[in-house]
């Protein structure tokens, strides 16, 4: 049996032994995907569709504008159910696959788009999830988006910030201007005194940019602290 055969074999085994679910649509895989392929057609049916005002792909649009950032770019739109469904995998539990899937698609969108060049980036960055987030999920799912985005491009990245405080309320209930207020002074430098920002060029990496508060933030204070400059790249983002 030569070695294709084997994998082959291997990956029915353990289909049969551990069933994956789709995390979109739950209904049971055929291989080890996280997402099936069906939901994976619908996803870029859904979030790759042309922008509603500037008609351009989700890499290439230029609507989302976030102070303290040069350029955001996304390779998803958050429109429509799978998507919804898939990112809340991403922030709620740890899978490998369905952080790839991000990934990829995240990095694939910098290299697509050209705008970003990576070459002139000296650290990626990660926003910092709340200690509470943490302590409850385990982990960090914007950490761990960069790890993966660090492996692909070679770029280091490292823990530049952190929360000094709780969000008063949560984001996602806030008007703009609230999430502005909400979010203010709430991400300080770490270990300011061994990470030289001086004349750096950060990358920063999140899952959803909405109204952009919360990177501004993140933004202000790496600059504060010395960088040059900051650019955003996101899984997905609302229409501007």
């Amino acid at each position: 049996m030569n070695e294709s055969r084997i994998v082959n074999s291997a990956k029915k085994l353990f289909c049969i032994l551990f069933p994956v679910k789709c995390v979109c649509c739950k209904t049971i895989s055929k291989d080890t995907n996280i997402i099936c392929d069906k939901c994976i057609s619908d996803i870029t049916e859904e979030a790759m569709r042309n922008c509603k005002y500037c008609g351009k792909m989700p890499y290439l649009c230029r609507c989302k504008k976030v102070d303290n950032i040069e350029d955001v770019v996304f390779p998803f739109f958050y429109a429509g159910e799978k998507i919804k469904f898939a990112v809340y995998a991403v922030k709620k539990a740890n899978l490998y696959y369905i952080n790839e899937f991000f990934a990829k698609g995240m990095y694939n969108s910098v290299k697509s788009s050209g705008r970003i060049k990576l070459d002139e980036i000296d650290y990626i960055a990660y926003i910092p999830r709340m200690k509470k987030s943490l302590n409850k999920y385990g982990y960090n799912q914007t950490k761990k988006l960069a790890a993966l985005i660090s492996r692909y491009s070679g770029i280091p990245h490292i823990p530049i910030l952190r929360c000094s405080r709780l969000y008063k309320q949560e984001q996602k209930s806030l008007s703009r201007d609230e999430r502005i207020l909400n979010v203010k002074d709430k991400f300080i430098v770490r270990n300011i005194e061994k990470i030289d920002m001086s004349g750096k060029t950060i990358l920063l990496i999140d899952d959803i940019v909405t109204t952009g508060s919360t990177l501004s933030e993140c933004a202000r204070v790496i600059k504060n602290a010395g960088a040059y400059k900051v650019y955003a790249l996101c899984a997905s983002s609302t229409f501007s």
